[in-house]
């Protein structure tokens, strides 16, 4: 079961006003709060804000090394407690719903009497922009299935991943599948560890009635039916990248891994099609497949 939760947020260059909402959400839902801020900027204001939460603690790396790298930072520190019993994780930008931990906290102990060996539980997201709820990712054979909570929906829903940002892990599941990888950077980071955890016998599930705010994306297109995030060049550099590291990874599943080169390539053409900049978006996608292909890792060299 899980009972004393520390929060870890991953901060770069974060809206001052949106980490003061998240931190008053958390006071009264975790025990401890762990901020590992990724070089950002407004450094100085983080800090200032933080004289108002004694139970936050603040961790400066002096450069941008990554979300695998700033979760791992903060995970293992929240951990040194033994009275730790999970972790849950946090981008800057997200905004849980104020009961949204405790009803994550209770569908765990819920689904633990049911028999489910818990690796993680997650939260359904809800876009600020559009309204909408995100699906929620099954993997079956070579086909991706989204499923679509609906507001009257309140079983638990199996997951083959879960967003990181909102999600609970029980202590020994890090400990069992291991923490982030940090050579991704960014992207990827959360399907591969739910891989990870899912090979070790791990079950995750997303709760319909716990609710966070989250935004994928910088805008959002609609081609054919189908939603499409819009990245900046750099992203798109690290998805197409890192979508080849997928396939070099001995725990992903080989049906996902014929799915993901096919969608690698053809995502990448309807992509093009439609956003402006082509030519510069053409040279981040193919350095991205390249670097992937020799096993380039961590910070992208075309972000200095």
């Amino acid at each position: 079961m899980i009972n004393q939760i520390a929060a870890v947020i991953v901060t770069f260059h974060p809206l001052i006003t949106n980490i003061q909402k998240l931190l008053e959400i958390l006071r009264l839902q975790v025990v401890s709060v762990v901020i590992v801020d990724n070089g950002s900027h407004n450094i100085k204001e983080i800090e200032e804000i933080l004289v108002n939460y004694p139970q936050v603690t603040l961790i400066s790396l002096a450069d941008n090394l990554g979300i695998g790298f700033a979760q791992n930072k903060g995970i293992v520190f929240a951990l040194q407690n033994s009275a730790i019993d999970g972790v849950i994780l946090f981008d800057h930008d997200s905004l849980p719903e104020e009961q949204m931990i405790q009803k994550l906290v209770e569908a765990w102990k819920s689904l633990t009497i049911d028999g489910h060996h818990l690796g993680a539980v997650g939260p359904i997201y809800q876009d600020p922009r559009t309204l909408r709820k995100y699906p929620i990712s099954v993997f079956r054979g070579f086909r991706l299935i989204h499923k679509y909570p609906q507001n009257k929906d309140i079983k638990p829903i199996s997951a083959s991943f879960l967003i990181s940002s909102g999600c609970l892990v029980h202590r020994k599941t890090f400990e069992t599948a291991g923490l982030m990888n940090e050579d991704f950077f960014i992207d990827y980071i959360d399907i591969e560890w739910s891989f990870r955890a899912y090979n070790k016998g791990y079950e995750m599930f997303a709760i319909p009635t716990a609710v966070m705010w989250h935004q994928v994306g910088d805008d959002r297109l609609k081609v054919l039916g189908r939603e499409i995030s819009i990245h900046s060049p750099l992203r798109r550099y690290y998805l197409a990248r890192n979508s080849i590291l997928m396939l070099k990874q001995p725990h992903i599943h080989w049906q996902y891994k014929v799915r993901e080169l096919f969608y690698t390539v053809s995502r990448v053409v309807v992509y093009i099609a439609l956003v402006p900049q082509k030519r510069k978006y053409l040279k981040y996608i193919l350095c991205g497949w390249y670097d992937g292909i020799v096993s380039r890792v961590g910070k992208s060299r075309l972000s200095t």
